[in-house]
């Protein structure tokens, strides 16, 4: 039954997040090569001991906001202990989100590798379910296992990467439509990690990254399309003969994941090949509107942002077939076959993770390491469809690896 903890346990660690911290979680981006800072005191400490200590500290602040609040029937864990059992006794799948959840950038979470450890050990079927397209599903493997050390025990089919959400959808769209993969064209904007995931299916792959960041499997090779611009004029006489083939193939479907080298001149070649095409699919890997990036947690630009503008231009809506879509869970079921009543999705953030749990009947477990911050929360109140509260919150998805014994 639904309970609220009645206490917070305090240990050892615990009592070391009243050392004032200069700089915050948020800092442990993307772009980080250290793999220490100075607190104010100038006392070195690793970023992943400083995330450690914020959710800890995050922790306390939504406890003090929410404990006793009437009506609230989040389930708070404040320790490995705690949490440990409830999810051992509770949840037989449990899915992971990755950023902010398993790592921060190119810093792993504290304990997260002895947590995935021992939920394997323990016969958990764990799969890591994430919005990021940018990668296939052997170099989300790869990355987890690398930045994890989890090199034997992760498998390629444990991803579940929104580069192959999307191109399952693809597939089974257009075999409705009495389209086979080998016989389909499709427009990418996106990564060539998005690019080799469509590929693998077997349909042809236009468009994709910027020559001067593509591999040389990610796209089909046309200089024209890497320019940024394009001029009225130049799309007028735009021929359209690599995306079709030179007129011998029609497009399928525009694909839409991130893309740092996003343009004017994709935005333009996307939305005429909609409007010549008006049959073709328009699917996007996600619609997360922000990622947070440096000390002062800016918000950076998430696929989301690229989405709105090829929706605004061509008018039409995209299919989203990343978390929270319904579509994604079906895919979930369909492969892994697991019950939603004992399955816990892990995540960072309330309008994809949390939600995508609950829109799922799945239970919804938020970490305090990524985009939802105390402050967050506190502003968040009660829910709302598009941010509801989770079920359950614990600091760090290190909590989680304390393996029980089935007498436990």
């Amino acid at each position: 039954q639904t309970h609220r903890s009645p206490f917070t346990t305090i240990t050892p660690q615990d009592a070391s997040m009243s050392m004032s911290m200069s700089t915050s979680l948020a800092s442990t981006t993307s772009t980080s090569t250290s793999t220490s800072i100075s607190t104010s005191t100038g006392i070195d400490i690793s970023i992943t001991e400083t995330m450690r200590q914020e959710s800890l500290s995050q922790y306390d602040d939504v406890m003090d906001h929410f404990m006793f609040e009437l009506g609230n029937d989040m389930i708070f864990l404040p320790n490995q202990s705690e949490t440990s059992k409830y999810i051992h006794d509770h949840f037989d799948a449990i899915l992971f989100d990755c950023d902010g959840v398993l790592y921060r950038g190119t810093d792993p979470i504290p304990d997260a590798a002895a947590s995935v450890k021992a939920l394997i050990k323990a016969d958990k079927k764990v799969l890591f379910v994430t919005n990021n397209a940018g990668s296939n599903r052997m170099q989300l493997r790869d990355k987890l296992a690398k930045m994890l050390d989890l090199e034997d025990e992760l498998t390629e089919g444990q991803m579940v990467a929104a580069s192959y959400s999307a191109a399952k959808y693809v597939e089974k769209a257009l075999s409705a439509k009495g389209i086979e993969m080998g016989d389909a064209n499709v427009h990418v904007i996106g990564t060539g990690g998005l690019c080799d995931e469509l590929r693998s299916f077997g349909c042809r792959v236009t468009g994709g990254p910027s020559s001067s960041s593509s591999s040389s499997s990610s796209s089909d090779d046309n200089t024209s399309y890497y320019k940024p611009s394009m001029s009225r004029d130049e799309l007028a006489a735009y021929t359209f003969d690599h995306e079709t083939n030179s007129g011998t193939s029609k497009v399928d479907a525009v694909v839409v994941g991130l893309d740092d080298d996003f343009s004017y001149r994709k935005l333009c070649i996307a939305n005429v090949l909609l409007q010549m095409y008006p049959d073709a699919l328009l699917v996007s890997t996600n619609e997360d509107a922000y990622d947070l990036v440096g000390s002062d947690a800016r918000h950076l630009p998430g696929n989301g942002s690229l989405v709105k503008a090829i929706e605004h231009s061509s008018q039409r809506d995209a299919i989203n077939v990343g978390k929270p879509s319904k579509i994604l869970a079906e895919l979930l079921r369909e492969e892994h076959g697991f019950d939603p009543s004992r399955t816990l999705m892990v995540g960072d953030r309330l309008d994809t993770d949390v939600k995508f749990g609950k829109d799922s009947g799945m239970t919804s477990a938020l970490v305090l390491t990524g985009c939802t911050t105390a402050e967050k929360l506190v502003r968040v109140d009660v829910g709302s469809e598009d941010e509801p509260l989770p079920h359950i919150i614990f600091p760090h998805s290190g909590m989680m690896g304390l393996v029980l014994s089935n007498d436990e």
